[in-house]
């Protein structure tokens, strides 16, 4: 257990220094895009093509860790209503409902990037493959960690704070 727990830790520090070197060639190329447009008259034709990829590579890639901090959005007015107990399974069943839709779309963003292998994008001429496989593995994180926050919460591994002030815990 301790070996998968490494290798996860590894894995999160992975898609974390990916975000961060995407945003900063997203930031990089868009604002050398701006200063070669204004100022030189030369804009890089390239440049909002991957300032496009690289956002919404970044999208896809910190929902993984969005979802192992269980930090995504959800509507507590409704849930807010009940007793801890049937907030937990509600809550529950909102991570495996999670699990299924992202592992469904997991296998037909692959479908797309194995049917886009040939297709060339139009400024930077890389395979639209790229874009569909880092949205394929971005669903595959975002459904192992839904899967992976099923698991540690029913067992009780991992604790959800509700609101400010409530004191009610699972137990009563």
């Amino acid at each position: 257990m301790k070996t998968l727990e490494k290798i996860h830790d590894v894995l999160i520090k992975i898609v974390t220094i990916s975000i961060i070197i995407l945003f900063l060639l997203m930031f990089g190329i868009t604002n050398l895009n701006v200063i070669m447009r204004y100022f030189f008259n030369r804009p890089i034709t390239y440049a909002v093509e991957m300032g496009r990829y690289c956002f919404v590579s970044i999208i896809f890639l910190g929902a993984i860790i969005t979802t192992k901090e269980d930090r995504h959005i959800q509507v507590d007015f409704l849930t807010g209503m009940f007793n801890v107990k049937i907030r937990f399974f509600i809550e529950q069943l909102g991570r495996v409902c999670m699990t299924v839709f992202f592992a469904m779309l997991s296998f037909h963003t692959f479908r797309m990037a194995i049917a886009n292998v040939a297709v060339k994008s139009s400024a930077m001429q890389i395979p639209m493959a790229v874009p569909y496989f880092v949205m394929c593995l971005g669903c595959i994180g975002i459904s192992l960690e839904s899967a992976l926050n099923v698991f540690l919460y029913q067992t009780g591994k991992k604790i959800k704070k509700h609101s400010i002030g409530e004191s009610e815990d699972l137990a009563s």
